[in-house]
């Protein structure tokens, strides 16, 4: 089959890996974001899906607007079989009809469920114990048209978002291929349809929304802590200063004596946050505008004499 391939970020990228190397359909073309200006110097920096295609040899179409009318044209002048798209933008129908079969998405969640930006983070915040990817067809709703192919995977007590994504990136090409070569086979096939009385919303995740409220239990703040690993970060404020927690693992006990939303330091070390119910030893957290390091290490440098309020 000929195919267009649409997407931006390293999931992306490695999925249009995966796709390349198995070399069952061509590849007419890539389309992605402009390269963005990054860093000190200020150097023009492409996208993950740029660079793994030009590392292909595949011609690349830089699009700023996807709404743009000539985007649609540059498309239908492929004269492809279908559009893959993987983490791109909400496609207008004029997009989606520019290729002879319509348009495929790879999607970080078992759909209906979990349907928009950051699926996997909102599974994670969820606290469920498995999520997936689904490979479904484009229409004119957000993550709404019927399902090729879908897989499922576990995900652990303390996987954060960033390593479940990278987890989904390498089961998204094959599964990708697996809809492809149906598609191939049965061209008419619309997939099977969503039921929206099953369907939750994952909206984009927003730094403020990293706030962490200790009066909630341990479990839901280590949830949101991993679902906020790696972007935006969860964060609190002691004394003042902002400290982004990156990683936690969950006490079932609670901490004698200290108070909801402070920390201590146990007699082994570890330094400890009292919650709702339960308590959380701070693993790994990170002090405005200094490095990652223990929370122990955090803990020392604060040369508290006794429990200090995280808020």
């Amino acid at each position: 089959m000929k195919i267009v391939f649409l997407g931006t970020p390293p999931i992306a990228a490695t999925c249009l890996e995966a796709l390349a190397r198995e070399g069952r359909h061509q590849i007419l073309s890539v389309a992605t974001h402009p390269d963005r200006v990054a860093g000190r110097g200020l150097k023009s920096v492409p996208t993950a899906v740029k660079a793994t295609a030009l590392g292909l040899g595949l011609p690349v179409l830089e699009v700023s607007d996807a709404k743009d009318p000539a985007f649609a044209r540059d498309l239908a002048a492929l004269q492809a079989d279908l559009l893959v798209v993987v983490a791109f933008v909400i496609l207008p129908v004029q997009v989606l009809s520019a290729a002879r079969l319509g348009a495929v998405n790879l999607h970080g969640s078992l759909l209906p469920r979990w349907r928009g930006a950051a699926p996997v983070q909102r599974s994670v915040e969820a606290g469920e114990p498995s999520t997936g990817a689904t490979v479904f067809r484009l229409d004119a709703g957000v993550d709404t048209g019927g399902i090729v192919a879908r897989e499922t995977i576990a995900v652990g007590p303390d996987e954060t978002a960033g390593e479940v994504l990278t987890r989904i990136g390498a089961l998204g090409g094959p599964l990708l291929l697996r809809a492809l070569d149906h598609l191939e086979a049965h061209p008419e096939d619309r997939g099977i349809p969503q039921d929206p009385s099953l369907a939750t919303r994952a909206p984009k995740l927003f730094p403020e929304e990293g706030a962490l409220d200790w009066s909630l239990p341990a479990v839901r703040l280590h949830d949101k802590i991993r679902a906020f690993h790696p972007s935006p970060g969860a964060w609190c404020r002691p004394g003042g200063i902002l400290v982004k927690i990156w990683r936690t693992r969950v006490l079932q006990e609670s901490v004698s004596g200290v108070p909801e939303g402070w920390a201590t330091r146990l007699p082994d070390g570890r330094v400890v946050a009292s919650c709702g119910s339960g308590a959380l030893e701070l693993v790994e957290v990170q002090p405005e505008g200094r490095r990652r390091q223990s929370g122990a290490d955090w803990f020392n440098g604060l040369r508290a004499a006794g429990p200090v309020v995280l808020s």
